[in-house]
């Protein structure tokens, strides 16, 4: 009997007293709570850093394939790491155009083929892309003389230097 009281007064009782520190300490002591690890990363000797341009190009080739087989989600978030880590990167932003463009974002693509034109104002496959890309959203092209007189480069899709193209296929 005189254990069912105690049981019927501790059950009355803890409820209300839960924020008690000393009510914590005890059940600390009865239940000890987990043990927090604490975990620091440490580079493993004779590992060296990857070369940042090397990251850059594997990240534009993924998102490459990527365009390719038209997943374009996957290619637009690797074009993003990729842009953060280069962001002057011609080829990275003409991509990241391109990637608008299939997406009928004639808007952003236009802002990312001008960062692209100012990061490499020579590059005859950012200026194929742009006029490609003002045909699409039915804007007028910009005559620039000879460099767009030649027409597009050969083929669907193939470019200089594995650079992608906005032609759809």
């Amino acid at each position: 009997m005189r254990r069912l009281l105690l049981t019927t007064v501790c059950c009355a009782l803890l409820p209300s007293l839960c924020g008690c520190v000393v009510w914590r300490g005890v059940a600390n002591l009865v239940r000890p709570g987990p043990q927090v690890a604490e975990i620091r990363a440490a580079p493993a000797p004779g590992l060296v850093p990857p070369d940042p341009s090397a990251v850059v190009d594997r990240l534009y080739a993924r998102a490459a394939e990527a365009i390719r087989a038209r997943d374009y989600a996957l290619a637009l978030e690797l074009l993003q790491v990729a842009a953060v880590r280069a962001p002057t990167d011609a080829r990275v932003l003409n991509a990241q155009a391109v990637v608008y463009d299939k997406l009928g974002r004639f808007d952003l693509s236009a802002r990312y083929y001008a960062r692209a034109l100012a990061a490499d104002p020579t590059s005859s496959i950012v200026a194929h892309n742009m006029a490609y890309s003002a045909r699409l959203s039915g804007r007028a092209v910009p005559e620039t003389g000879p460099l767009l007189a030649g027409g597009p480069p050969d083929g669907p899709g193939a470019t200089a230097g594995g650079a992608i193209s906005a032609r759809r296929p």
